[in-house]
């Protein structure tokens, strides 16, 4: 089992840049660093703002329509007077809006509890300048770009993500039929009030789950949130915050399937304080050690040199050249010391490919790369070396949480890969 380690890391004013020594000194800006730990080796890196400095990112706005753009097929929107946001249209078939007279789709109402819940809609098409619409911000801004705003509307939990348009119970393909059937029947028993009125898929970590309470306690947690969105929004101000969402390094850690780890360890004590109220499952611990810091302990600033590094070995002596650009991530492997000044084996090549894919889809990971991502391995003449190669990559890329697919080999043996972007890479915050 891994452990999570959650410290405080110096944020340098020039990002990505690991060898600058101003990164440690204390002087900068602060971010999380979290670190989930399996074994000794880092498996994954990720950061998150200060308790005191969380930002909009999930939130659900009440926002106003400042242009739209036929061109782009998007428009932008004010949460406040000073924050603009992207809404891409070319999808968008539902959008709550509390300002229209005479939307162009009918109104849904919904009664529960003796109370009748209106939910007026239009379409992407129809949507003019002045429109009063709620957006939920789903990307962060990303050097001149604005941030992403999205009309689905979505919560997402430990063991459930909850979506305001829609019905029914959906599952992660991960659970197994078992869980599936217990889950349904427990639901059935509990006769869960409002659960219909939204869409449910519930998450690997459910299936971790022997008593199903925590499950039940989310969903209804979630039911409330969007209850309360609906009765209010046709009555607030523009640009009110409809729902905040909790903390980024939480949201994180439930994102974080419950079997890869046994403890989360800390010397933050408001971040200890946070997860201690919200992690049940797992142990929580405050570190304290004046001589010796928890990132010292665990040599995370090594870490995260090599994680931001050019350049990566392997066991077997070769190494991989990471190259990031605008269009796309290039990796190119190298056989390096693997072979001896000899006779080079064919047979050492796919060793070092081999250990190559591994450590391409761990550093995918690490760096949070997204986009088009192509590898150039070694070649090999034996078509079923190939074959080896490109089945071991997959099953390497599907153990990522974030969605990672493997395209092809093409003609001149570059691999092709895809990873969805789901935020910025790591090099982008320190």
């Amino acid at each position: 089992m891994g452990k999570i380690i959650i410290v405080k890391q110096p944020v340098s004013q020039n990002a990505g840049n690991c060898g600058n020594q101003n990164q440690w000194d204390g002087q900068q800006n602060f971010r999380l660093l979290l670190t989930l730990f399996d074994e000794k080796r880092p498996y994954l890196m990720e950061t998150a703002p200060l308790l005191t400095e969380e930002g909009i990112l999930g939130s659900i706005y009440l926002a106003r329509v400042q242009d739209v753009v036929p061109g782009l097929k998007g428009a932008f929107l004010a949460v406040s007077k000073g924050e603009t946001v992207y809404l891409p249209l070319a999808k968008c078939q539902k959008i709550l809006i509390a300002n229209r007279q005479n939307p162009d789709r009918e109104a849904d109402c919904a009664q529960s509890g003796g109370l009748k819940r209106e939910r007026v809609f239009v379409s992407g098409e129809s949507l003019k300048q002045g429109d009063e619409v709620v957006v939920q911000i789903t990307g962060e801004a990303l050097k001149t770009k604005q941030p992403t705003a999205s009309e689905h509307l979505s919560l997402t939990g430990q063991y459930c993500v909850c979506g305001y348009f829609g019905h029914g119970i959906h599952y992660s393909k991960k659970l197994s039929e078992e869980k599936k059937k217990e889950i349904d029947m427990k639901l059935k028993e509990r006769d869960m009030e409002g659960r219909k009125r939204y869409q449910f898929t519930v998450r690997t970590n459910a299936g971790e789950l022997g008593d199903l309470t925590s499950l039940f306690e989310e969903m209804a947690d979630f039911i409330r949130v969007f209850d309360t969105l609906t009765e209010v929004y046709r009555h607030r101000t523009c640009y009110s915050r409809l729902y905040r969402k909790e903390a980024e390094i939480l949201s994180r850690i439930k994102n974080i399937p419950l079997d890869a780890y046994d403890e989360i360890v800390t010397d933050e004590e408001d971040v200890y304080g946070l997860l201690a109220d919200n992690i049940r499952e797992k142990p929580v611990r405050l570190y304290k050690d004046a001589l010796l810091p928890l990132a010292k302990l665990y040599s995370l600033e090594t870490h995260l040199k090599e994680a931001l590094g050019k350049r990566v070995w392997l066991p077997c002596g070769g190494y991989l050249v990471i190259e990031p650009t605008e269009a796309m991530t290039v990796i190119d492997v190298n056989s390096g010391k693997a072979v001896s000044k000899g006779k080079k084996s064919k047979s050492d090549y796919l060793t070092v490919n081999l250990e190559a894919a591994e450590e391409v889809a761990r550093q995918l990971r690490l760096r949070n790369y997204s986009g088009m991502i192509m590898v150039d391995f070694i070649s090999m003449e034996k078509e079923s070396d190939n074959r080896i190669l490109l089945e071991k990559l997959d099953r390497f890329l599907r153990e990522d949480k974030v969605p990672a697919r493997l395209v092809d080999m093409t003609a001149l043996g570059i691999v092709e890969i895809t990873r969805k972007k789901v935020s910025r890479p790591l090099a982008d915050f320190l």
